[in-house]
């Protein structure tokens, strides 16, 4: 310990001597350390960190199949009572928004409607009242509310007292009996409160006729996830009997059973295991470039060495005293790293897109410290070993005769520094290289013709509570006046409605028979991607018309049965026939088949061009459009308005509009269409952006590895280009000698990157939109920026060896 002592003390003079070292090599490792403690931290947050509930591993998510996790609600009751393998089963909706009315004026907030036992599955037990009991999953007896901790904290003041009170939730009241722990939001952080399944006792059809119920179940002790689905797909064949209808035999046939964690974070696990190994590349540039800076800094060090093993140092103390050395800087590093880190959280909160799972997590929590502590010890090692190994292979005799302006032995000396340049190109080229595809892609996917236009529209949601459908003409005449109303505020040019906007990654499936498609009952029915629009939907919007006509304002009363299709489901439900005048048969929810009867069967009218509604990277598939009509309303409709006036006073002129019509009606999720298509790339854009930033970082770093390299060498030659310019040489021949040395170390790396990134490239295929792992122009340019970054790193070094005085440099040593 007295030894090590010594050691640090040392090295910390060494460091406050040669000051220009240590910020270099401190920052550069402090920016690697730093990049790789910060996606940690998305990995520990999202991946790592478990579920707010006990003995979370035992939560299992149940999937119709790969495709689908949708089940009627009678269907997760029976599983309840017939699972031996789980000891409970629990039945929850996607988050829906509803409209939350308090002192005259409404807001929307998410909520999910679940399984009175879902809090059992949970093991969760209230911070404050009571959760569901069994008597009010019945109908009529389920006007009960729980509200999450933050919904609680953020509407009522943490009031203690809330318990008992009533809250208007699209239009019933419904009394507040518990509030939820901290950190108990299912299925998602989104989630404010839960309002309880109910059942129609009375209504047979009532538990099999809406397929709108995800489920979740616990394992009871001693079975595993095999087991339970094993035995759920035991009772598939006899859980169809239970339908009031024939259902398809192979419906939900393939059943999984998986961890609730895996479908919680979802698809994210890819991306992220893409970006560590990135950000892991970076720091390997770091530490082989610090390894570099304390190489080259050796050379200076020989004949201290050489001194120290002449008075008796072995090469185990010359080693530790390197290795220590080194360590310091991790130790300087790893702290300013954490701090960094701190930086590179808060950004990747605003770059990451705000549905990303478990985004709310994201902190710097007590083992990503460790992490970084880990790292920092890691980095300290690496980067230290070649210097070490280096110092104790000290040549006593030449170490002791040469100093720091000797030409003896230059080109061995400098070899492993080299190879360690190299090195830092070719694993920058692959980092660079990923992100150069992947911007390419991008790209791509931002240019991609949605189908529609643009420019100059507002979208705004305009939200009615859900009982206010009840009356037969109550939503389709209140938004047939409101479209009537907007387009005559100042300045619209047009104004049209829609149930669900495009690229906003929620679609209603219409689910259809078609004339000339006949099935037999054991077959599932059609289905594409089903709107609801106004006549006006299809001119503001841009999409042409290919056949027929559009709909218009006579099909509003719905007497006319129209329908509009678009060319993908014309070309494929009748090749080579003409599609107008047939028929579609609307299934509702049920799938079960039907016989088409032209006096109700909705009839084609129109074709139209398809458009990209579920995302950029998919292709249309069916869309089926549907007038509004008092039959089909709905009680949520977005609203275009296309404008030349700024979004803001659009904005404020629909707010008050709305507000004369029902001042209880919220005006929600105002954004222009343009914005709506840029979010729908937000995951592609995030990831691109991330691994460009490393890309970037990693040039950086390789650049300083070369600057670092050619200006000691420089110093080391610099006896050997006053000879040469003492015998001949003139100034710009030393200048291309030193850029040389620069570009052919560029070369070299480019070409292991290269060959390493055509490997490794083909891993983020799945990530690329209509580019090539291997897309040429990148491999191409990848490499010439990398040279070109390589001549001016070595700009400053070369015109400094052309200005040696070659009588200071020829003059004894």
């Amino acid at each position: 310990m007295e030894t090590f002592g010594q050691d640090i003390r040392y090295a910390l003079r060494q460091l406050n001597r040669t000051r220009g070292f240590a910020v270099v090599a401190i920052l550069t490792l402090a920016l690697g350390i730093g990049a790789n403690t910060a996606i940690f931290s998305i990995i520990d947050s999202v991946l790592l960190e478990p579920l707010p509930y006990p003995q979370q591993d035992r939560i299992v998510q149940l999937k119709a199949d790969a495709a689908s996790s949708n089940y009627p609600k009678g269907w997760i009751r029976e599983y309840q009572r017939r699972s031996r393998a789980l000891s409970s089963v629990s039945a929850y909706t996607s988050n829906a928004e509803y409209n939350v009315t308090a002192a005259g004026s409404a807001a929307r907030a998410f909520g999910s409607a679940v399984s009175t036992n879902l809090f059992e599955t949970l093991e969760v037990r209230p911070a404050l009242g009571r959760f569901f009991s069994s008597s009010e999953a019945s109908f009529g007896q389920d006007d009960v509310i729980v509200l999450s901790n933050g919904f609680w904290r953020q509407q009522f003041g943490a009031d203690p007292n809330v318990i008992g009170h009533t809250i208007l939730l699209d239009g019933v009241d419904r009394q507040i009996i518990g509030v939820a722990p901290p950190q108990v939001y299912f299925p998602n952080s989104e989630t404010q409160f839960w309002i309880p399944i109910a059942f129609k006792v009375n209504d047979i059809d009532d538990a099999w006729a809406e397929f709108n119920y995800q489920a979740i179940g616990r394992l009871r002790d001693g079975t595993t996830a095999n087991q339970a689905q094993a035995e759920l797909r035991s009772l598939h064949r006899s859980m169809l009997t239970l339908f009031p209808w024939i259902m398809p035999d192979d419906w939900a046939a393939n059943m999984t059973v998986t961890p609730l964690l895996n479908s919680v974070v979802g698809d994210i696990r890819p991306r992220l295991l893409l970006l560590s190994g990135a950000v892991g590349l970076v720091l390997l540039i770091a530490c082989a470039n610090v390894a570099n800076l304390m190489l080259a800094r050796a050379a200076t060090r020989q004949r201290e060495m050489a001194l120290r093993s002449a008075l008796g140092a072995d090469a185990g103390r010359l080693i530790r005293q390197m290795l220590t050395e080194s360590a310091v800087l991790a130790a300087f590093s790893g702290g300013l790293g954490v701090m960094f880190a701190a930086f590179g959280v808060s950004a990747l909160k605003m770059v990451l897109p705000a549905d990303t799972p478990r985004l709310a997590n994201l902190a710097l929590h007590g083992d990503v410290l460790l992490f970084a502590i880990a790292v920092s010890c890691c980095t300290g090692i690496l980067s230290g070993m070649a210097p070490a190994l280096q110092a104790q292979q000290t040549d006593l005799q030449g170490g002791l005769r040469t100093n720091a302006s000797s030409v003896l032995g230059t080109a061995q000396r400098f070899r492993l520094s080299r190879l360690l340049v190299v090195g830092q190109i070719a694993l920058a080229v692959v980092v660079l290289t990923a992100a150069g595809v992947m911007l390419r892609s991008l790209y791509r996917l931002a240019n991609t013709d949605p189908g529609f236009r643009t420019e100059q529209t507002l979208t705004a949601q305009i939200s009615l509570d859900r009982a206010a459908c009840a009356k037969k003409n109550a939503c389709s005449s209140f938004f047939q006046s409101l479209l009537e109303r907007t387009q005559l505020l100042p300045g619209v040019e047009s104004a049209a409605l829609v149930d669900r906007l495009p690229l906003t990654g929620f679609d209603s499936w219409f689910v259809f028979d078609a004339e000339g498609h006949p099935r037999n009952p054991r077959q599932l029915a059609m289905q594409g991607s089903g709107r609801i629009v106004s006549s006006s939907y299809f001119e503001l919007m841009g999409i042409h018309l290919l056949h027929g006509r559009l709909l218009d304002s006579g099909d509003a009363s719905g007497s006319s049965r129209a329908v509009v299709i678009n060319d993908a489901a014309a070309r494929q439900l009748w090749p080579n026939q003409e599609a107008l005048g047939k028929y579609l048969e609307h299934v509702a929810d049920e799938p079960s088949p039907t016989v088409i009867d032209k006096n109700s069967a909705l009839t084609v009218v129109g074709v139209v061009g398809g458009t990209h509604h579920a995302s950029l990277d998919e292709d249309a598939g069916w869309e089926i459009y549907q007038p509004l009509t008092p039959r089909n309303q709905k009680p949520v409709m977005n609203i275009l308005l296309r404008s030349r006036l700024g979004s803001a006073d659009l904005a404020a002129n629909l707010r008050n509009l709305v507000a004369q019509m029902n001042p209880t009606v919220p005006v929600t999720k105002v954004r222009t269409l343009q914005s709506v298509v840029t979010s729908s790339t937000a995951n592609s854009r995030s990831l691109t952006m991330l691994l460009v930033a490393f890309g970037s970082l990693a040039l950086l770093v390789g650049s300083i590895g070369v600057y670092s390299l050619i200006s000691y060498t420089v110093s080391w030659r610099t006896r050997e280009i006053g000879l040469r310019l003492a015998i001949g040489a003139n100034r710009l021949q030393i200048v291309r000698l030193v850029l040389g040395q620069s570009v052919g170390l560029a070369l070299a790396g480019s070409a292991l990157g290269v060959a390493a990134a055509s490997a490794t490239t083909r891993l983020i295929s799945r990530f690329l939109f209509e580019t090539s792992p291997l897309d040429p122009l990148t491999y191409l340019l990848v490499p010439l920026l990398f040279c070109l970054v390589s001549l001016v790193a070595a700009w400053l070094p070369a015109l400094r060896a052309a200005g040696v005085d070659p009588m200071v440099a020829l003059r004894t040593e």
